[in-house]
């Protein structure tokens, strides 16, 4: 990405936000850190973060990874297909075994009223 293309995307930002101002230090600083970045993901990013957010977007906001892996939060259907296809409940073994855990972390004897 060039330094004319970050003062684009800068100004772009600040058509869409009224109170985002913008001057060459600024234009310096975003260049430095989104330099290596495609200024057409950038803008993809951009329209995106302006159909969902009534703020400025941060460098972070514009840079942002795809949503896939392991980081993403499933929505009600997949988490409804996690919870009934795949999760299973612990055995009564584990779960008593990890009481005896917790028992012995917190210093309690079982049975006894303190």
């Amino acid at each position: 990405m060039t330094k004319r293309e970050t003062f684009t995307l800068l100004a772009l930002i600040a058509v869409y936000y009224e109170q985002f101002d913008f001057d060459q230090k600024k234009v310096d600083s975003w260049h430095q850190v989104l330099k290596e970045h495609h200024i057409d993901q950038l803008k993809n990013n951009l329209i995106r973060h302006v159909s969902s957010s009534p703020y400025p977007p941060k460098i972070s906001d514009l840079i942002r990874k795809p949503e896939t892996g392991a980081r993403v939060i499933p929505n009600v259907e997949e988490t409804t297909y996690i919870i009934t296809h795949s999760w299973m409940p612990a055995s009564e073994e584990v779960v008593q075994a990890e009481l005896v855990k917790i028992r012995e972390i917190l210093g309690i004897e079982r049975g006894v009223a303190q």
